[in-house]
């Protein structure tokens, strides 16, 4: 059976097709009756609207791209809390993700194809090969604007890591081990956080390679662990705790404190960034640092919302900051003696 029109719908109440889809877009031209009639009948024969065609044919669509990689939790948690907030204002959100099989300039194709009038792009990188006339008007949410004339939703890493490092240091600890992650914007900031609140005080730290994700958690401190190593319990210098550059990366370090027959939280405290659902969850109960993006969120569906309104993608850049703070849970404990 072939899928309803709107010339069905107009065959079967007698009105136009221009009529009907005036009606089913509840457009104050067509009155409530004649509206009321055309919405019953399309239920009944189950018309569903092509939301594509309907984006194509609406003058002003009021409609944001979304490009990010929903591989990275991070990404995901902007992405559900980004459709709420637009969905709030009557704003439409189309979703492009980079992988393996989809790069940027592909994906930024689409989203200008199907008319979205303001990009959020989700760390700068996310775009990269992308034709920058493409990007124009975009907002930003990373730790730097990355693509020129975009603004920027970036969260400061400062105040969350201080209260990171106090909680571990009131808890005992005098030596940490900080796994990175691979270079970048995001991973240089969180550092220089971590190793001014460290210095700041009085903390002893290591910073050793690692990544983002759990398998680069694991593959950094399951080495550490080892006879001699900072993290054994027989070494003379022993470090008492991690603080990993994000969740992720903390439940691969989580993973190989197990393995190895230790308790996080007890013989060695854990620590992540972002404060993911996984770190919440009671598998892992991960201490972490909040980056707030549901305020991140309506703080970039603002921007986007103005660029949408305005009509334009130039004048002045904006650049709103949003703190970080700490979410403390049982991974982290005090330092063994």
């Amino acid at each position: 059976m072939s899928r309803p029109t709107l010339k069905d719908i107009a065959e079967a109440t007698g009105y136009s097709v221009s009529t009907v889809s005036r009606a089913l877009a509840d457009s104050a031209q067509i009155s409530e009756r004649t509206r009321h009639r055309i919405h019953e009948v399309s239920r009944r024969l189950g018309y569903q609207a092509d939301p594509i065609g309907s984006l194509l044919r609406t003058p002003r669509p009021r409609v944001i791209g979304l490009l990010c990689v929903l591989g990275q939790e991070l990404h995901v948690v902007y992405r559900d809390h980004l459709l709420a907030e637009a969905e709030s204002r009557n704003l439409r959100v189309v979703t492009e993700s980079i992988g393996p099989f989809r790069t940027a300039v592909d994906a930024v194709s689409n989203l200008r194809q199907l008319r979205c009038q303001a990009l959020v792009v989700i760390d700068p990188a996310t775009a990269a090969g992308a034709d920058p006339g493409l990007l124009d008007g975009a907002v930003v949410i990373g730790q730097e604007r990355g693509i020129p004339g975009a603004d920027l939703v970036t969260s400061d890493n400062t105040r969350g890591m201080d209260q990171l490092v106090a909680h571990l240091a009131s808890l005992g600890h005098r030596r940490l081990v900080y796994v990175d992650s691979v270079p970048g914007a995001s991973a240089a900031a969180r550092l220089r956080s971590f190793t001014r609140a460290a210095d700041h005080a009085g903390i002893s730290y290591r910073v050793v390679a690692g990544g983002a994700d759990i398998d680069a958690g694991l593959a950094a401190v399951a080495p550490l662990l080892g006879e001699g190593g900072p993290l054994s319990p027989g070494a003379a210098d022993r470090h008492t705790g991690v603080v990993c550059y994000n969740d992720q990366c903390a439940q691969g370090a989580i993973i190989a404190i197990l393995r190895a027959g230790l308790r996080p939280g007890t013989d060695i405290s854990v620590a992540g960034v972002d404060n993911s659902r996984l770190a919440s969850s009671s598998a892992f109960d991960l201490t972490s640092i909040d980056r707030c993006p549901g305020q991140v969120a309506r703080l970039a569906v603002d921007l986007a919302e103005a660029r949408i309104e305005s009509g334009t993608s130039s004048g002045p850049l904006q650049t709103l900051t949003v703190d970080t703070s700490l979410v403390a849970r049982s991974s982290t404990g005090p330092a063994p003696q």
